[in-house]
């Protein structure tokens, strides 16, 4: 099994509190042993100690069982896990360009590689719910040889854990777990270093290929809002702009049921 040179991961979807009690940020990553090597593929380890002022820091990781010494100390700043616990309170599943920290310039430049349908707009809100609902879409499915296996771990003070799990073979499957995805990133963006495997999965450019898939994945929302409002031609242009009343999982039921 794939899976067997990690830690068995027990999947959540939903981060159950980042509170004064969280301990540490655990960043675990593994090559896929496929084919089989003779000592299998190493595991990277990460851990964000948390410190007397709220921020968490890493100084050393470990390739296997063995312990290394980064170049540099790395720091995840409390008002990042602050953040995240107030979105995960409110059940947040909707995240502006600010929530982001990114500007749609970036996205727009990268998206010849997409084939969009749409124009990406310029006040990009990427709504959790459409997404997962449109995922289930998807046509096509593509599985590849070997890949990796990133895991986020989060320890508390009373021992227990949230983790969450990424398989680089995700997308291509259709099975993302994107709010999980932007809440990791959230803390640990730019903070893997370099020295570890799979550095460069919680950094912008990543981000933006995931947010460019996003918007290929729910163009099955644009063409059905479009139906959605020449049926409904009283609508203004500002209701149309805000999609203001528009219930996309409300709308496909009615749909069916016609």
């Amino acid at each position: 099994m794939k899976y067997g040179l990690l830690i068995i991961l027990t999947l959540t979807t939903i981060f159950q509190s980042i509170g004064q009690d969280l301990e540490y940020i655990v960043f675990t990553t593994q090559q896929i042993d496929e084919p089989p090597t003779k000592e299998g593929r190493p595991l990277y380890t990460i851990e964000f100690k948390r410190q007397v002022n709220g921020n968490f820091v890493a100084s050393t990781y470990l390739e296997n069982s063995k312990k290394r010494k980064l170049a540099d100390t790395i720091t995840i700043d409390k008002e990042l896990a602050d953040k995240v616990k107030q979105w995960t309170e409110s059940n947040k599943s909707s995240f502006n360009q600010i929530d982001l920290g990114l500007n749609t310039k970036s996205l727009k430049s990268r998206t010849s590689d997409y084939k969009l349908n749409f124009e990406i707009p310029d006040d990009l809100i990427v709504r959790i719910d459409s997404f997962q609902f449109c995922q289930t879409y998807k046509m096509t499915q593509t599985i590849s040889t070997g890949g990796e296996i990133i895991a986020v771990t989060l320890i508390y003070k009373s021992e227990k854990k949230d983790e969450f799990a990424f398989d680089s073979n995700d997308i291509g499957t259709g099975d993302l777990k994107l709010r999980d995805y932007i809440l990791c990133y959230t803390l640990l963006k730019d903070r893997i270093p370099k020295e570890i495997r799979n550095h460069d999965f919680f950094t912008p450019d990543k981000l933006a290929d995931i947010l460019l898939y996003y918007q290929k994945t729910v163009e099955c929302e644009g063409y059905y809002y479009k139906e959605y409002t020449d049926k409904n031609p009283k609508l203004t242009a500002k209701e149309k702009r805000t999609m203001t009343g528009w219930d996309f999982v409300k709308y496909m039921g009615q749909r069916s049921n016609k």
